[in-house]
């Protein structure tokens, strides 16, 4: 049996016991070495089997002392006041730079407010994300800043605001009245889209992951309709030809899992090959750029001189590519700063935030965006 199946069957055991109060809350467990004897396996599988647990939160370690549950399950936790100074940020993939700089902003205005920081990776999963809402529920967690994946969970995130103050970064649910801190996606992207234009671009396309997730994800949605709204605001063309998903076997997968170097590739090859290709596109966000310049070179096209390419997000990669990458720059720590602020502000009843709290972008100019060349347009 292979290192990575047991290592998951220990996982999976060692929840259980967690989760029917074999080990209880407070409780100390085995020895690294002793669940090593216990299940026949080496030290290294048990301590991944660990760090799995302790990032969701059901573990931690005490130096000197031994790994304890933490009393996020078990039959004999302490109960505990709705007003415990503990919040919590569940995220649908901290590996992501936005949802990671998110936390970063967040964990520090809640430690200056006093609160302690709860973080939940839900890994794009509508059953994991449940999972932590019923926890948070369970154990009165003061409030929670909710990073949706996709719309899933409605009525659970309904149920668990009208218990628990919550607050969504990025998107929100769009029939749950709920307050939501993002930055305006829509003249984001609507003032990337007009920069190209003042470059002299008319024939102007976009990647994105998939047209069938604009329904499910607010943030992409605005940020499509915002491209659409400069081009007819400024009486250019729209060809739907120029728009290109990144593919069904790519649309639910991360950069990670197929390369960077491939993730974007497809996309920006379809539009390349066009009879009348655009000369400039817009990415839905920064990890498709470099499969889009790998398929640029390919085509022995070269960025901006042929292409020029705007991304979002502006993550630490947009510099260390070549050319370096203009990109929206997202407010990411200030979004968390604000949604801890205001999530407090709900807490003490200092009245609650309606709708969108929304925070300025700012367009990032380099060097992969250039003027079209007079033969080109």
């Amino acid at each position: 049996m292979s290192i990575q199946i047991k290592y998951k069957e220990i996982y999976q055991e060692l929840f259980r016991e967690i989760n029917s109060g074999t080990l209880a809350a407070g409780e100390r467990i085995p020895t690294e070495l002793q669940l090593a004897g216990r299940f026949g396996v080496t030290r290294q599988t048990v301590l991944k089997a660990l760090d799995v647990l302790k990032h969701d939160g059901m573990l931690k370690s005490v130096r000197g002392k031994g790994t304890y549950v933490t009393g996020m399950r078990g039959k004999s936790p302490a109960p505990r006041k709705q007003n415990n100074k503990q919040l919590a940020y569940l995220c649908s993939n901290l590996q992501d730079s936005l949802g990671h700089r998110i936390l970063v902003g967040a964990e520090q205005a809640a430690c200056q407010a006093g609160y302690s920081l709860i973080a939940c990776n839900t890994r794009n999963d509508s059953a994991c994300e449940a999972e932590y809402l019923h926890r948070m529920r369970e154990n009165r967690i003061s409030g929670i800043i909710l990073l949706p994946y996709l719309q899933s969970n409605r009525e659970l995130v309904r149920e668990t605001a009208r218990e628990i103050p919550l607050i969504c970064v990025d998107n929100g649910y769009q029939d749950l009245d709920l307050p939501v801190v993002n930055t305006n996606n829509f003249q984001a992207m609507y003032n990337a889209v007009n920069y190209l234009i003042e470059l002299g671009h008319t024939r102007i396309g976009y990647i994105l992951n998939s047209g069938g997730l604009l329904e499910y994800i607010p943030s992409a949605r605005e940020r499509f309709q915002g491209y659409r709204q400069a081009l007819e605001d400024h009486g250019l063309r729209f060809s739907p030809e120029w728009v290109a998903e990144l593919g069904s076997s790519l649309s639910h997968r991360r950069p990670g899992d197929v390369g960077l170097d491939l993730y974007g590739y497809p996309a920006m090859n379809r539009l390349i090959r066009l009879p009348e290709p655009p000369t400039a596109v817009v990415l839905q966000w920064d990890e498709i750029a470099p499969g889009a310049i790998c398929a640029v070179h390919d085509a022995h096209k070269r960025v901006p001189e042929d292409f020029s390419l705007i991304g979002f997000n502006d993550d630490e990669l947009c510099t260390l590519m070549t050319p370096q990458l203009t990109s929206v720059r997202q407010p990411a720590e200030e979004i968390g700063e604000q949604a801890v602020i205001h999530l407090l502000k709900m807490i003490h009843g200092d009245g609650s935030p309606r709708g969108k709290i929304q925070l300025p972008s700012k367009l990032i100019k380099r060097s992969s965006t250039g003027r079209v060349r007079p033969d080109n347009n």
